[in-house]
């Protein structure tokens, strides 16, 4: 017996078995009444034991009957799902798509994004899981992550992968409270350079590392790298105890933690955080959310750009 025959099958018992009337059911399910008896023992023989009692005019389930109408009843729904799912998915509308991000800066955008999507698109199942950036370029390659979120450049040499500027993050330093560079409104980086820095570790992202690197070499000095960490907290932790200073993308100030951002002098170039992706990823429902993420950064890139435009005008007309 084929699963399409199955699944008739099931149906026909359930409706006989929620009516208890063959003439009941056959009229429900729009089928005329031998063919439904014949379906319901066929289904009898091909289980081995007898799922009604028709000892009595009136229909009623044996014991075997009882339980396997709870399980033909679970059956059913599980392929009522499963079809829905399947026509979703075939559309773009369904799908499980997992993103992999760096705190803080997925916090950021991530949890807003991702529920107004799960609201547009309620079949759509979004895992978000924490791993560095070397990690989230290596789990996007092993296809254990569909969308990840790094600094642009950890994959400007990765042929596979296709990345698109999502925004650009200014990088600042941070120092504990009572540092004594603390209470300028900027730090000059070359004031840093007798510093002990606490940096993220090179196995966690090896070409950011490298451009903290160079960024302390054009200030003419060779960084002091005293510790690294690579979670962020701990990180910030770690300044707050006085152990160093760090370079860090300015968003990491978000964190609960005792510890000042202040900008450089002069200002970095800021690091491209890019939304990658594998270049052959076919999944409608995965382009959907892609597509979604873009327009979210467009319209706040133009919402800042309004702000900023009314801002000089503003200042111009004092």
């Amino acid at each position: 017996m084929d699963s399409k025959n199955h699944v008739r099958h099931l149906r026909y018992f359930v409706a006989a078995a929620q009516e208890m009337s063959i003439s009941r059911a056959a009229d429900r399910l729009r089928v005329s009444q031998p063919p439904l008896s014949r379906q319901i023992r066929d289904l009898e023989e091909e289980i081995g034991t007898a799922l009604f009692d028709r000892s009595n005019k009136r229909l009623r389930l044996t014991a075997a009957g009882e339980f396997f109408l709870q399980e033909a009843k679970r059956i059913l729904s599980e392929v009522e799902r499963a079809t829905h799912i399947t026509k979703a998915t075939g559309s773009g509308q369904a799908g499980r798509i997992t993103i992999a991000f760096l705190s803080p800066l997925g916090g950021m955008f991530l949890p807003q994004i991702v529920r107004s999507f799960r609201q547009m698109h309620p079949s759509a199942d979004i895992d978000l899981v924490e791993l560095v950036p070397r990690k989230q370029v290596e789990a996007l390659r092993d296809r254990q992550i569909d969308l990840a979120f790094v600094p642009m450049v950890e994959v400007e040499s990765e042929d596979e992968l296709v990345f698109k500027t999502v925004m650009k993050v200014e990088i600042q330093v941070a120092l504990s409270p009572d540092h004594r560079l603390s209470g300028l409104k900027q730090v000059s980086l070359h004031e840093l350079r007798d510093e002990a820095f606490i940096m993220i570790k090179r196995s966690s992202a090896p070409a950011t590392h490298e451009l903290l690197l160079r960024l302390c070499r054009s200030a003419g000095f060779e960084p002091r790298v005293a510790k690294q960490s690579d979670r962020a907290q701990s990180i910030l932790d770690l300044i707050a105890a006085g152990a160093g200073v760090a370079i860090l993308p300015a968003p990491f100030g978000r964190y609960q933690s005792d510890v000042v951002m202040r900008p450089l002098a002069p200002k970095p170039p800021a690091i491209h955080l890019c939304m990658v992706w594998r270049k052959e990823d076919a999944s409608m429902i995965t382009a959907t959310l892609r597509a979604r993420i873009l327009a979210h950064f467009q319209q706040h890139s133009s919402s800042d750009t309004e702000s900023e435009c009314r801002s000089s005008q503003s200042t111009m007309e004092t």
